[in-house]
């Protein structure tokens, strides 16, 4: 089958002598194959949304205080250990790190959801209440190399709450060295908000919400450990409203304010015979979640394959990385984390009742790395539990991304499989241009209407996924399915059961009540809807374009200015050999371990991205790996004008075809850009800071960097944190 070296081998960016690509990413342990699908329901927001085993989503207690001169929400949360029931099959509950609202303490997995109105800030307030020993193994190597940082001198205890998609203040914005722990000790960039009295343990957050309506989200970003807080489970959601959306609801456009949440993770859970499986393994007890915690090479010293094995390691590989240190354990610093069992909402393939209307979903990937290419399918009922792939289901109309509304809806008809590259006979290879359903690279969102007016009562449906992993270039043990091959002998898992788990590919199970569907007949809907987001877009609370006049109806290609900034996304080996993610500039060119050119700078280097406040900048980012990155900006939301396929490196290189538009659902706002292997994604972007109500906030600058600081980064959490993020800050 083709790897990821063939793939780029076989395109004209390959032979630039810049490119060191892993082998393939295999799958690191498999969860109890005796799970059933769909005999719980998915869990809701608040204690009415109690499913059968007692899951739900409490949300956080809202308190009004006048801060500042003006009416403030006030939510005071901590962040504790807690264990519980995911499903009715697992050998045990499963611990987690969580949030918790500190007046009703209802410690549930991905607790603590807000709802806020836009222009109403929000005082949110965690403390830290964990225990010094992490419920995962835990790699003290990251970030070791030269003028790095050593993370396992600093405690393991450490968070931070990052408002996700918010345009918030930098120092309530949970960058990496705001880091804080229960008894106070805290990272260099820590600072609360300013005016405000400090308490050991507890950080208080200040966020504007000067923003239309959208789903943002918030979660752990501790530098070196973020990708195993948020696995562990702290994150939870944060949904804004405006005048705009209610007057939707009011008309009869949107089905209600809020929706029902599909927060899309995938997870393992460690067996009952995990001894067997794995003599190694003392971080949890049966039912508890699994996270890789040795770097498994797949050509060992001396040349020797590694069946099993999962990636490239640098001593092994020509021209071989020199220097490197013997690899640590525990050595959980992997390329990337794929798990076998998808969550939503924390059920565990859940379902749901819907009825004949409507209906509102506000879809968020919350996965490691893991893309989700979605079609929604009738299910087959010869075959409970499977669906009828290719037959499509109710048609999803998108109104909005994670950028909120979008100038126009999107239609998702249910019609379009992942498409495959021919080129790779084994068909685990995704072209990364499309054309697609709906693609949702992990921090993507999505905020549908699923259209079920005229279905008839008792009809069932599943929501299909079929996106390789990793993606685009995908590896079979990623991809459970019902009667998949068994695949134990190279790292695998066992070929999957009807009716049970492993299974990445039916994930949610609908069934349709009945009822009378809704007065207005749907080609009438679109028309009225879209009428009122493109007004909107234009003209309303939702910004227009910062190019072509503001009107996404006028064509924008190609880009023929000239970009503020080129970056680069880069792959090398690290100190220890294990494979490490960068971004770079064009003008940051030096040599690897390997004694071959990269662009790659590790997060601690100096700061290259330092815009001035206020002012409009295009990035131009030219993709050097195998990889689909998704890019993530903080403080901006930003707007893709183009993706076109190069050949060359930054030293010597041209475009080698057209440019391509955005797809329709990544038109307008976005903050979590895809940049495909072998192409230059064009963004523009606009540097405003929020709008602050003392001059203490607005005075207050990193005693870090000396100003506004923030990051971007790449949003495959193992790809964030070695070392694909960079400081963004703002002068």
């Amino acid at each position: 089958m083709i790897n990821r070296r063939d793939f780029l081998k076989s395109t004209a960016v390959a032979g630039t002598g810049a490119l060191v690509l892993r082998g393939r990413a295999w799958p690191f342990a498999q969860s109890p194959t005796n799970l059933r699908k769909f005999v719980t329901s998915l869990p809701g927001l608040g204690p009415s949304g109690k499913n059968e085993i007692g899951q739900y989503i409490p949300l956080a207690t809202k308190h009004a205080i006048n801060f500042a001169g003006s009416t403030t929400d006030i939510y005071d949360l901590a962040v504790t250990k807690f264990s519980e029931l995911m499903h009715p099959d697992l050998p045990g509950k499963t611990h987690f790190f969580g949030y918790t609202d500190l007046f009703t303490f209802d410690q549930k997995y991905l607790a603590g959801v807000i709802v806020a109105k836009r222009d109403t800030p929000v005082l949110l307030t965690s403390t830290n209440l964990l225990p010094n020993r992490h419920v995962l193994p835990v790699d003290p190597t990251m970030m070791a190399g030269p003028n790095g940082l050593v993370v396992g001198d600093l405690p393991v205890n450490r968070i931070v709450t990052h408002l996700h998609g918010g345009r918030t203040p930098w120092f309530s914005d949970g960058t990496p060295f705001q880091w804080f722990t229960p008894t106070g000790k805290h990272g260099p960039s820590f600072m609360n908000v300013p005016g405000l009295p400090s308490v050991p343990g507890t950080a208080t957050h200040y966020y504007t919400n000067e923003q239309s309506a959208r789903l943002v989200w918030y979660h752990d970003h501790a530098i070196g450990i973020t990708r195993l807080n948020v696995y562990a489970g702290i994150a939870s959601g944060f949904i804004i409203t405006d005048d705009f959306e209610a007057g939707l609801v009011s008309s009869g456009l949107l089905p209600d304010l809020v929706g029902i949440p599909l927060v899309l993770q995938d997870k393992s859970f460690v067996p009952r015979d995990i001894c067997r499986q794995d003599p190694g393994w003392r971080w949890g007890d049966p039912g508890d979640l699994w996270y890789p915690h040795s770097y498994e090479a797949n050509i060992l010293s001396g040349g020797v394959p590694n069946p099993k094995g999962r990636w490239d390691w640098g001593p092994t590989v020509t021209p071989p990385a020199q220097g490197t240190k013997p690899l640590p354990t525990p050595a959980c610093i992997v390329p990337e984390a794929f798990f076998d069992t998808i969550l939503i909402n924390g059920g565990i393939y859940p379902k749901a009742s819907v009825p004949p209307k409507r209906v509102r979903f506000r879809l968020l990937n919350g996965s490691q790395a893991r893309f989700y290419h979605l079609n929604l399918y009738p299910e087959n009922l010869s075959i409970p539990g499977e669906a009828r792939v290719g037959t499509p289901g109710p048609t999803m109309y998108q109104v909005g991304t994670e950028g909120g509304f979008m100038p126009a809806v999107a239609i998702h008809n249910n019609t379009t499989p992942c498409p495959l590259d021919p080129s790779d006979p084994s068909g685990n290879t995704a072209l990364p241009d499309g054309p697609f359903n709906l693609l949702l690279a992990p921090a993507e969102r999505a905020d549908l209407v699923i259209d079920f007016n005229g279905v008839p009562a008792g009809s069932t449906f599943i929501l299909y996924n079929d996106a390789p992993a990793p993606f685009p270039g995908g590896d079979s043990r990623n991809n459970y399915f019902t009667g998949d091959a068994d695949q134990t002998a190279i790292g695998g898992a066992p070929s999957t059961l009807v009716g049970y788990g492993p299974n990445t590919r039916t994930l949610f199970k609908i069934t349709v009540t009945a009822g009378s569907g809704d007065g207005v007949p749907t080609p009438t809907w679109l028309a009225n809807i879209n009428t009122q987001l493109k007004t909107n877009f234009l003209t309303g609370n939702q910004p227009g374009l910062l190019f072509n006049n503001g009107d996404p109806s006028e064509p924008a290609l190609p880009f023929d200015g000239v970009a503020n900034r080129t970056l680069t996304l880069n792959e090398d080996f690290d100190d220890y050999g294990r494979l490490i993610q960068t971004i770079g500039t064009f003008a940051s060119e030096s040599l690897n371990n390997q004694g071959l050119p990269t662009w790659g700078l590790g997060y601690l280097a100096s700061p290259t991205e330092n815009p001035s406040a206020g002012s409009i900048e295009v990035w131009q980012i030219m993709n050097l790996t195998g990889d689909t990155h998704p890019m993530h900006f903080h403080l901006v939301n930003v707007q893709l004008i183009q993706r076109q396929p190069f050949m060359g490196n930054p030293n010597s290189w041209s475009y080698s075809g057209p440019p391509r538009p955005p797809d329709a659902d990544e038109i307008g706002w976005k903050e979590t850009v895809r940049v495909n292997p072998g192409e230059i994604a064009t963004v523009i972007m606009k540097f405003d800071l929020p709008d602050l109500p003392t001059a203490a906030m607005r005075n207050a600058v990193s005693p870090r960097t000396g100003g506004h600081e923030y990051v971007w980064h790449c949003h495959i959490l193992e790809h964030e944190e070695h070392d694909m993020m960079r400081p963004l800050i703002v002068f």
